[in-house]
C-alpha cells in the first residue's frame, strides 16, 4: 500500500469515527460541555492526519491509531445502549474535587476505576495522567487550585 493510500484508509476511518461520534453526541449539552471531549479528540486526529500525515512519525500514526481505538470502543457502546454518556461529566467533577484538594494520583486512580466500571475501558497509566492534567491545567487557569 502506497504512502498516499495508507494516509486516506487511515483518513476514512478517522472520519467513521467523526461520524459516529456525532451521532453519540448528547442531544442536550450539560453545564460543562457543549462539545464532549472525545468528538474533539476525533475531529484533531482527523484533521492531523489531513494536514501533517506526510511529517508524522511511525509512532505518532500509531499513537492516533490506538486513541481513535479507545474512542470508537466507548462511542460504540454508547451507540449500542451500554453506557450513559453522562456519566464522563460527572467523573469531571469528582476528579476536579480531587484536583483542588492537591490528590491528583488519587484522581488519577479514580478516574482508572471509574472508566472501568462504566465504559469497559480501563485507560492507561499515561492515558489518565493525561487526562487529569488537562483538568488540573483548566482549573490552574481559573485559579481554582492550590
Amino acid at each position: 500500500m502506497s504512502a498516499s493510500n495508507k494516509k486516506q484508509w487511515m483518513y476514512e476511518k478517522l472520519n467513521r469515527l467523526v461520524k459516529l461520534c456525532k451521532s453519540t453526541e448528547p442531544d442536550q449539552p450539560d453545564d460543562k460541555h457543549l462539545f464532549m471531549p472525545t468528538i474533539i479528540d476525533a475531529y484533531d486526529m482527523l484533521n492531523d492526519v489531513k494536514e501533517r500525515y506526510d511529517e508524522m512519525s511511525l509512532v505518532e500514526i500509531k499513537q492516533i491509531m490506538l486513541e481513535a481505538n479507545k474512542i470508537w470502543k466507548f462511542r460504540k457502546k454508547v451507540y449500542n445502549g451500554d453506557v450513559d454518556w453522562n456519566w464522563e461529566s460527572q467523573l469531571d467533577d469528582e476528579l476536579n474535587v480531587l484536583i483542588k484538594q492537591g490528590s491528583v494520583i488519587g484522581a488519577i486512580k479514580h478516574y482508572r476505576k471509574e472508566c472501568e466500571k462504566e465504559s469497559g475501558i480501563s485507560p492507561s497509566l499515561r492515558d489518565a495522567k493525561d487526562y487529569v492534567d488537562k483538568l488540573r491545567d483548566v482549573l490552574n487557569n481559573k485559579g481554582a487550585t492550590k
